[in-house]
Parts: C-alpha cells; structure tokens; sequence
C-alpha cells in the first residue's frame, strides 16, 4: 500500500467512525426530544456512513477481512442505540433503576465534595 492509499484509507476509516458516533447521538436526541429534525438527521448520518463504509469496501487497498469487519460494523452501528435504548427504559422503568439498592446494602463510601 503506497503512503497515498494508507492516508486515504485511514481518512475513510476516520470519517466512517465519526459518522457512526454522529448517527448514535442525533439518534438519541431523536428519542430524548421527539423531534423530527433529530431522526431525519440520524437518517442521514447514517446514510452517510453507508456511503463512507462502501467507498472503503469498493476502493481501498484493505483486505477482504477487513472489509468484512467493515460490514459486520456497520450492522452493528445500525442496531445499537435501538438496542441501548431498550436497555435503558427497561432498567429505568418506573423510575427506578432496577439495580438500586437500600442503602444498608452498600458498604460505606467516602464521598469528596468540590
């Protein structure tokens, strides 16, 4: 792979990992806001980072795992923050987190305050 190429590829994979980051966030606000702005823009996040992960698969000297992990990635980007999300509202039903505990089931803590 020539310096050009590894520069590329590491700018491609720099981009396509903030544009996952981008998606997850705007995602969230959607969820957190309600607005449509919010999904619209976690939509297009997403379609962007689709893009950046086929210019690597189709034009990057990678390896043919690499380009797998590529994939496999992607997938999992796309299911995360509906996963995560899930998680959260099953553990904070009702307001209480379900690993909350009485106090007398802590042991003692000291707590520095600024």
């Amino acid at each position: 792979m020539s310096a050009l190429a590894t520069l590329e590829t590491g700018l491609l994979l720099g981009l396509y990992a903030l544009l996952a980051g981008i998606w997850g966030v705007l995602w969230a606000l959607a969820q957190v806001r309600q607005a449509p702005i919010f999904g619209r823009s976690a939509a297009a996040a997403y379609g962007l980072h689709i893009l950046a992960a086929l210019t690597i698969i189709l034009w990057t000297p990678l390896g043919f795992g690499w380009k797998c992990l590529i994939v496999g990635s992607s997938l999992v980007f796309l299911a995360l923050p509906p996963m995560t999300w899930r998680f959260l509202q099953h553990t904070h039903r009702d307001g209480v987190s379900q690993d909350d505990r009485k106090s007398s089931q802590h042991t003692a803590r000291v707590e520095a305050r600024l």
